[in-house]
């Protein structure tokens, strides 16, 4: 990191982002092995799915996903999500920093949790006064936690992650509609956008054929470590051969 001796020892703090099926847990697992491997400690925060209640909210808005009929799955799943994730990123920003810090691995962060939220709105599945609570809620949120050091989006094409989806065969997303998935991905590019108005390093990854975390890791470094402003504009492409493979139950009960 820095020469001084305090950044020295500090961690970073990197949130990772992708549509639903792109293959984000796996990512972030692997680029966590492959900064242990590099001597560096690391921890991954993965999405809530684990918490007792998440089963719970994903299987309503799913249902009014398949069912086209807003019966407030919207709403309650992503107040649930935005309360999990503003906690957790609380949590990520004090494993990364001080003289023990870690390298903290964010499984989707609150930002992106706001995708979802304008993407329930505009296709019905939250009210107008039940997506503005929730914006301000989150401006009230975003303003209370620091930024995480990078934020790697995964680029994977719609298609392509509907076609991931189907081959992990999850309960709760069976029948998802691929429609669904190409209107979270026009949003992620706009937030992509706000992202970078907030200053914060952007590194979009063409994740369509997965590609080496040991090169993922040292691309991560260089950025965070360069003064420079070509980060964000960044964006990289692998090789156009499989490396990693989808795991069917790296997230457990489900992924948004």
């Amino acid at each position: 990191m820095n020469s001084n001796n305090h950044y020295e020892k500090r961690g970073l703090f990197i949130a990772v982002d992708a549509n639903i099926g792109a293959g984000k847990t796996n990512a972030c697992h692997a680029i966590s092995s492959a900064a242990s491997t590099h001597g560096w400690p690391s921890v991954v925060l993965e999405e809530p799915t684990n918490h007792p209640k998440f089963a719970h909210f994903l299987a309503r808005y799913y249902d009014d996903l398949r069912s086209g009929q807003n019966r407030g799955g919207g709403f309650a799943m992503q107040m649930f999500m935005l309360a999990q994730r503003y906690e957790q990123h609380r949590l990520a920003v004090e494993l990364a920093w001080g003289s023990q810090g870690k390298v903290v691995i964010q499984d989707r962060p609150i930002y992106g949790d706001t995708v979802f939220a304008t993407t329930a709105m505009e296709e019905g599945f939250m009210t107008q006064e039940e997506y503005e609570l929730y914006t301000d809620v989150f401006r009230n949120m975003s303003r209370d936690i620091m930024p995480p050091d990078l934020f790697i989006f995964l680029r994977v094409s719609p298609e392509e992650c509907h076609r991931r989806m189907a081959m992990r065969a999850r309960d709760q997303e069976a029948g998802v509609p691929l429609e669904y998935l190409q209107h979270l991905d026009k949003n992620y590019e706009i937030m992509i956008q706000e992202m970078r108005r907030r200053g914060v390093r952007v590194m979009v990854v063409d994740w369509q054929e997965f590609g080496p975390p040991v090169e993922l890791w040292k691309k991560i470094l260089y950025m965070v470590n360069s003064s420079d402003l070509w980060y964000d504009e960044l964006t990289f492409a692998y090789a156009k051969h499989p490396r990693m493979l989808v795991n069917s139950d790296a997230a457990g009960a489900g992924e948004m």
